[in-house]
């Protein structure tokens, strides 16, 4: 067997994944050495990690997984394009998309689940703990795009009525916390919200302090059916970094994130520049008969008018002989004229 190399460069600076790191991963996945391939990719990022399983073959990317083993960071999974990821979690069984669905956060698991088949999505959830199971079921229920789907259902929530102390001790104590949080979010007795407190203020204060004496009450707060372009634009024009989702009644769901939001952000951008360059959602996975299909049309109304241009030129031959810098000036038109569009547009 051959050595893997002890340390590698995984991209380069423009952040492009370096050739020669996944043609040596390429090369241990097609000579059959899974230490080198764990030794080369088990502990990289997992942004990275998505990007070489989507520059991969098919076949590929199930040998990287199963070479890989306990060194597959369920994490990667929520990195992918979908069209990639639905091919990966079904080359997985449902024992281990399970487990991933355990490891990754509330709103990282929807966003896992909810673009599975029924029969799959009830396997997977019916292996779940049952807190975690009915956690996500709901968060299922709300619709595609809405703030329901996209909140956390992890997070701290303490009665007003507690001091500072308690609080702390019952973080302390809890072996169930969120992975990240910046806020203890405050409800009454029958989960109404009431407000907030920030995790700083809270460690600043003395123990015998009631929360309900230092609780924030003017909170945005955000509907679990409102759609998710729109909660991002909230965060944008508040400048929040994060809001909590409440139902008709104001009862407290979750909690959305700026991280979750810049995601939201991002693929609004991508569908903008699409449509106004008139092409649609592309992937690297798409068929080479797809993306034609996407583009012929635009491709052919362009022919069409290149055409018409110079039937128009034409009916002019007689005055470009006589002026030929006419001719030159054609081309400098056209640019010109495209650039206008565009940018008109």
């Amino acid at each position: 067997m051959q050595d893997a190399p002890e340390e590698i460069q995984v991209r380069d600076r423009e952040g492009s994944l370096l050739p020669e790191f996944v043609s040596a991963v390429t090369l241990a996945l097609e000579e059959g050495r899974g230490e080198d391939v764990r030794a080369l990719a088990g502990g990289i990022h997992d942004a990275d990690l998505a990007d070489l399983i989507e520059l991969l073959r098919d076949e590929q990317r199930a040998e990287l997984i199963k070479a890989l083993g306990d060194d597959f960071n369920p994490g990667t999974l929520s990195e992918l394009e979908e069209p990639v990821r639905d091919q990966v979690l079904e080359a997985l069984p449902n024992e281990q998309v399970a487990e991933a669905v355990r490891e990754l956060d509330s709103d990282d698991a929807v966003y896992l689940l909810e673009n599975l088949e029924a029969s799959e999505q009830s396997d997977i959830l019916a292996k779940l703990p049952k807190g975690e199971r009915a956690a996500l079921q709901r968060s299922l229920e709300h619709p595609e795009d809405s703030a329901g789907r996209l909140m956390q259902t992890d997070y701290i929530s303490v009665p007003s009525y507690w001091d500072v102390g308690q609080v702390i001790d019952y973080m302390r104590n809890e072996d169930d916390l969120p992975n990240d949080f910046t806020q203890i979010w405050v409800v009454d007795p029958a989960h109404h919200l009431v407000g907030r407190v920030p995790l700083d203020r809270l460690l600043r204060t003395k123990r015998p302090v009631t929360i309900d004496e230092i609780t924030d009450r003017d909170l945005h707060q955000i509907t679990a059916e409102e759609d998710q372009e729109e909660v991002a634009l909230e965060f944008e024009r508040y400048d929040l970094m994060s809001a909590p989702v409440v139902d008709d009644d104001g009862r407290m769901l979750g909690v959305v994130t700026v991280d979750d939001v810049m995601e939201v952000l991002q693929e609004e951008a991508e569908e903008d520049i699409h449509r106004l360059g008139g092409v649609g959602d592309e992937s690297i996975t798409d068929t080479v008969l797809r993306t034609t299909r996407n583009r012929f049309v635009w491709l052919l109304i362009n022919l069409a008018t290149a055409i018409l241009a110079s039937l128009v030129i034409s009916l002019f031959d007689a005055t470009i002989d006589q002026m030929v810098a006419l001719a030159v000036l054609m081309p400098i038109v056209a640019s010109m004229g495209g650039n206008a569009g565009t940018q008109s547009m």
